[in-house]
C-alpha cells in the first residue's frame, strides 16, 4: 500500500460518548478552565458506592502512585498492545484492529503501560506518522478513559505540534491532565509556554503534574505567576511549595521595592507550606528559608492584616517551636526568628480582626478564623455558640468550643448539644461504619463534642450514651475513650451498665475488647 493512502476512517469507536465531546461541551459551558468538580464526571465513570465506603477516583490514584508509591510497569500488557499497535500499522488500516486496540485499552491501567509501550514502539521502529494517527485517532474517539491516555501518550511520542490545541482541551480534564502536559513537553517547541497555559487551566492533580514540569523555567511572566499563583492547587500546597520558591527565586522576589498584595500572600503561603512539611521538600530543603522568613516578618508587620497572613505566621512560628532534629541551622538562629514571630502574632490588630470575624456567626470566613482564636488562645467560646445555634452540624465548630471551653463552658456546651444534635436519631447503631459522606454530618457532630470530654469527668454522660450506641466504630471508641480516662469515680453505675450492654452487641472485636477491659477495670 502507498504509505501516503494509509488513512484511519472516521468511524465511531462505539456508540458511547466520547472524552473529546465531554470536553467541547465543558468548554463551550465554562470556557478554558479550572473547570468546576462537576465536569470532571467523565463519560466512563463507575458508579459511586452508596454507603461510607472509601471512594477514591483512578485520577487520585494516578497521583497517589505516582508520588508515592511508585508505578508497576504491565510488561505482559505492553507486548500485547504494542502487537495490535503493529498489526494496525504496518497494513491497511482494519477498523476491527482499531476496535481490537480501544477495548484492549480500556482494560489496562495506562500507568503501567506509557513508558514500556513509547519503548517498543521506538525497539520496533513502527511508522511514526502513523503511530501519531492512531494516537490522535484514540484522543478524538476514545471512550474509555486508559485508551485517550494511551492515545496522548502515542501523540506525545510520534505527534507534533499541530496537536496543541486537542492536547490544550483534554488536558483541561484532570484525568488526562499528566499525559497531556507530557505530550506538550515533547512536541511543542515552547515547551515551558504550553506546559503554562495548560497548568493555568486545572487546579488539583492536574495543577500538580503540570507546574512541577516548569521546574527550572527561566520565564519571568511563569516565574511570577508560580509565586503568586501557580503553587496553589486543590490537593496540598506543600507539593509545589518549594519549586515555587526555588524556580520562582522567592526570596529576591521579596526584596524588591514594591511588594503586591499577590506576591506577599504568595509568600506567606509558600512558606507556610514549607513549615507543614508533607509529601515533598520542606523548609530545610529551602536553601533561603531563614532570610526569606525574616524577610516575610518584615513585610507582615507593616502589611494590611488578614487572616490568611495570620495563618501563616502562626504556621511558622509552630515551625520554628520545633523545627525538627534534622533542622540545618543553628539553635540561636532558629531563637532570633521564634521571637520574631511570636511578637508579630500577639500584635492587637490580628486579634481584632479575628474577633471582628466571630462576631458574625454567618460570616464566609468563620471556621477559619476558629482555627486562629484556637492558636491564639483567645476566648471566643461564647461566638462558638452563637455559630452553633444558627448550624448546630457544623463539627468544626463543635470541636474548637470543646478545645477553647473551661469547664463551665464544657457543661454549657454538653447542654447546648443535648438540645440541638438529634440524638434519638444518632443512636443508630452499633455497626461498623466509617463515618464518611454527607449523610454522616450528625454522626461527625456528635464526635467532635464526645472526642472533647476526656478531661471532664462526669460532663457530657447523655452524650457517651448516645455515642455507645452509634452507627460508626471510632464515635464508640471516644465515648469509651472519655469513660476510660476519667477517675473510676466519675463513671456512674448506668455509665457501666450502658458499656456492658454495649459490648454485648458491639460487632467491631477489637472494640469490644477494649470495652470489655474497661469493664473488667471498672467492675
Amino acid at each position: 500500500m502507498n504509505p501516503g493512502t494509509w488513512k484511519l476512517g472516521d468511524d465511531p469507536l462505539d456508540d458511547r460518548p466520547t472524552f473529546l465531546a465531554h470536553a467541547l461541551a465543558m468548554s463551550l459551558r465554562y470556557g478554558p478552565g479550572p473547570w468546576p468538580e462537576d465536569a470532571h464526571r467523565l463519560p466512563d465513570d463507575p458508579p459511586r458506592p452508596t454507603g461510607d465506603e472509601p471512594f477514591i477516583s483512578s485520577v487520585v490514584m494516578d497521583g497517589i502512585q505516582t508520588h508515592h508509591f511508585g508505578v508497576k510497569p504491565d510488561d505482559d500488557a505492553v507486548i500485547e498492545i504494542t502487537d495490535l499497535l503493529g498489526r494496525l500499522v504496518t497494513d491497511d488500516p482494519a477498523h476491527d484492529d482499531l476496535l481490537r486496540l480501544h477495548d484492549r485499552l480500556g482494560t489496562v491501567s495506562a500507568l503501567g503501560i506509557a513508558d514500556g509501550l513509547v519503548d517498543q514502539i521506538r525497539r520496533r521502529r513502527l511508522p511514526r506518522d502513523r503511530i501519531g494517527a492512531v494516537g490522535r485517532h484514540l484522543a478524538e474517539y476514545g471512550t474509555r478513559r486508559d485508551a485517550v491516555k494511551i492515545g496522548l501518550v502515542l501523540l506525545g511520542a510520534c505527534g507534533d505540534e499541530r496537536n496543541r490545541e486537542l492536547l490544550l482541551l483534554l488536558g483541561t480534564l484532570e484525568e488526562l491532565t499528566l499525559y497531556a502536559v507530557v505530550a506538550l513537553r515533547r512536541t511543542q517547541p515552547d515547551r515551558q509556554r504550553a506546559t503554562y497555559e495548560l497548568a493555568r487551566r486545572v487546579r488539583d492533580w492536574g495543577r500538580v503534574h503540570a507546574v512541577e514540569r516548569l521546574k527550572g523555567c527561566d520565564d519571568p511572566q511563569i516565574k511570577d505567576w508560580l509565586l503568586r499563583d501557580g503553587f496553589r492547587n486543590g490537593i496540598m500546597n506543600e507539593y509545589l511549595a518549594h519549586l515555587a520558591a526555588t524556580t520562582g527565586d522567592l526570596y529576591s522576589a521579596l526584596l524588591e521595592p514594591d511588594i503586591d498584595d499577590a506576591l506577599l500572600d504568595g509568600a506567606a503561603d509558600i512558606l507556610a507550606a514549607l513549615a507543614l512539611g508533607g509529601p515533598a521538600e520542606d523548609m530545610s530543603d529551602y536553601a533561603d528559608a531563614v532570610p526569606a522568613m525574616h524577610r516575610l516578618a518584615d513585610l507582615l508587620v507593616g502589611g494590611r492584616a488578614t487572616l490568611g497572613r495570620l495563618d501563616a505566621a502562626l504556621r511558622i512560628q509552630a515551625f520554628l517551636r520545633e523545627p525538627g532534629d534534622a533542622s540545618p541551622w543553628p539553635p540561636d538562629m532558629i531563637a532570633q526568628l521564634r521571637h520574631r514571630y511570636e511578637e508579630l502574632v500577639v500584635q492587637p490588630r490580628w486579634h481584632d480582626l479575628v474577633l471582628e470575624c466571630l462576631a458574625d456567626p454567618n460570616h464566609a470566613d468563620f471556621g477559619h478564623a476558629m482555627w486562629t482564636a484556637d492558636e491564639l488562645n483567645l476566648p471566643v467560646v461564647p461566638q462558638i455558640i452563637a455559630r452553633l445555634k444558627t448550624d448546630p452540624l457544623d463539627e468544626s465548630a463543635w470541636h474548637h468550643a470543646i478545645r477553647l471551653a473551661t469547664a463551665e463552658e464544657v457543661e454549657q456546651l454538653s447542654d447546648l448539644a443535648e438540645r440541638l444534635l438529634p440524638l434519638a436519631d444518632l443512636a443508630n447503631g452499633p455497626g461498623d461504619h466509617l463515618g464518611i459522606g454527607k449523610d454522616y454530618g450528625p454522626d461527625r457532630a456528635l464526635e467532635s463534642v464526645v472526642g472533647g470530654l476526656e478531661d471532664f469527668p462526669g460532663i457530657g454522660l447523655a452524650l457517651i450514651d448516645v455515642a455507645l450506641r452509634n452507627r460508626v466504630t471510632r464515635i464508640r471508641r471516644a465515648a469509651l475513650t472519655a469513660l476510660t480516662t476519667w477517675p473510676a469515680s466519675a463513671v456512674p453505675d448506668e455509665a457501666r451498665n450502658r458499656v456492658r450492654r454495649a459490648a454485648s452487641v458491639e460487632p467491631h472485636e477489637e472494640t469490644r475488647t477494649e470495652m470489655i477491659d474497661f469493664l473488667r477495670r471498672h467492675p
